[in-house]
């Protein structure tokens, strides 16, 4: 993927288009995210599908960094609220490791993510989120 093709990404991701977000991977992909791994293009849809019921979701791209068969990209995420996403809604569908987003609350954390590619789609996504201390 190079910066262009990482902007389109951003573009579909943000947009919501879950299909245009298809385009970018292998029909195995993986995704870690908050100790949780979501499998294939489905997988991750479903996921998102999900949590984009409960939380308005922003990626901003700080810096992308094109590699050979890896991609770095540092991100900022903005979260927002719209519906309360509680501890136990979490844990009831599979998620118990990730933190509840109350409803009205926003916060944007810095994400490190990896991009491993094959044959030109991304295979696996890797993330690593730094939150801020508490307040």
């Amino acid at each position: 993927m190079n910066t262009s093709d990482y902007g389109r990404y951003i573009a579909c991701f943000n947009a919501r288009d879950y299909a245009g977000l298809h385009d970018f991977f292998a029909d195995d992909v993986s995704l870690q995210v908050n100790g949780h791994e979501m499998q294939g293009k489905q997988g991750i849809s479903d996921f998102y599908g999900f949590f984009h019921d409960y939380v308005r979701e922003t990626v901003m791209l700080r810096r992308f960094i094109e590699g050979q068969g890896t991609d770095f990209a540092h991100v900022a995420i903005r979260f927002e609220g719209i519906r309360e996403l509680t501890a136990q809604e979490l844990a009831r569908r599979g998620y118990a490791k990730m933190t509840p987003v109350p409803a009205g609350m926003s916060v944007e954390l810095d994400f490190f993510i990896t991009y491993e590619s094959r044959a030109g789609k991304v295979k696996a996504i890797r993330c690593a989120v730094f939150e801020p201390p508490a307040q």
